[in-house]
């Protein structure tokens, strides 16, 4: 029976890449939406463990009406073999939650941070020691996602696909890295809504984690759109985070993770600083059943909003749940 140790949400922010090669084909930019918030960019998915990695998913969406990013969350579980992991894992993970919140965004909620729209998440891992590469993806179930009906829906950000390579080793006692490549789709994005056919996001990051009493992270990564249309959402993202696992009985431990992150758009300096700032509190329980396990979790999620000459947006905060449901094959 292999047992499931749970990590911090910490150690997971920065971990979820996705490998992307594909070249867009530029088109212009449609104008967004009125008084709507711009389609938020997404979180990083869980790499080659359970989907419990910082915020959620992997993209971001553009200002215009364009996909979002995947969100990470924090506080899951990780799987080993009893005493020592197997050379090669292949874990298969379905998560629900009431909300799809990434780096602090509700992306599924448009206008209205605080709106909970169901969300199911899939995710399929393949690790190889310290090479993994996923698949992880985000599909809006319920609510159309902003006050213009089905807007983020034709936008291609309710059905949103990424793909992660990750390589993660040792550097010394305690102090762990990562090296990560995300590649964010939207192939069900209607170009007039999008604004380009097919929106494209890739990020490059790196992480480190120091354990100790508790586990320290930072995840930096540089978020680019790839055309016309989602290029000038693109920033670095810098995300420390904290995290701890109280042990509660046998297997099972509640982790515990706090996470902060601060986006540095790069694209054009005058741009509003819209949703730079963002802090998560995530908690969860892994409860294993041999290969199998189920993850409920709580978060909650603060963002600051900055829009020139509109005082009707203010800093925002949201609280959602899920629960992960999934199963791990060691070979």
């Amino acid at each position: 029976m292999r047992t499931i140790k749970i990590h911090s949400v910490a150690a997971v922010f920065g971990l979820c890449l996705a490998p992307a090669l594909a070249a867009a084909a530029d088109e212009p930019a449609a104008a967004a939406p009125a008084a709507a918030e711009p389609a938020a960019a997404p979180a990083e998915p869980p790499a080659g463990t359970p989907a419990a990695e910082p915020a959620g998913g992997v993209p971001a969406a553009a200002p215009t009406p364009g996909p979002a990013a995947v969100p990470a969350d924090t506080g899951a579980a990780e799987a080993t073999a009893t005493t020592e992991a197997p050379s090669t894992l292949i874990n298969v993970d379905v998560e629900g939650a009431s909300a799809y919140v990434w780096r602090g965004m509700n992306l599924f909620g448009g206008s209205d941070q605080s709106k909970q729209n169901f969300s199911v998440f899939p995710s399929l891992t393949a690790t190889f020691g310290g090479l993994s590469i996923g698949y992880w993806g985000a599909f809006q179930v319920t609510g159309e996602g902003d006050n213009d009906p089905g807007t983020l829906v034709d936008a291609g950000v309710g059905a949103e696909t990424d793909l992660i390579l990750k390589y993660s080793g040792t550097l010394a006692e305690n102090l762990s890295y990562s090296a990560m490549l995300t590649y964010w789709i939207y192939a069900a994005a209607d170009e007039t809504a999008a604004g380009t056919k097919t929106p494209m996001y890739l990020e490059p990051g790196v992480g480190v984690t120091y354990t100790t009493a508790a586990d320290l992270g930072l995840y930096v990564g540089y978020y680019r759109g790839l055309q016309t249309a989602t290029e000038s959402y693109s920033f670095l993202y810098i995300n420390p985070s904290v995290g701890k696992t109280i042990p509660l009985s046998g297997d099972i431990g509640l982790a515990l993770g706090l996470s902060g992150g601060y986006k540095v758009f790069t694209n054009d300096p005058a741009t509003d600083q819209d949703k730079a700032l963002d802090l998560t509190l995530n908690a969860g329980v892994t409860l294993p059943f041999s290969d199998m396990y189920i993850t409920p979790q709580v978060h909650a999620s603060f963002v600051t909003r900055d829009i020139a000459g509109d005082a009707e947006f203010s800093d925002q905060f949201i609280a959602w749940a899920g629960v992960h449901v999934g199963y791990n094959l060691g070979i």
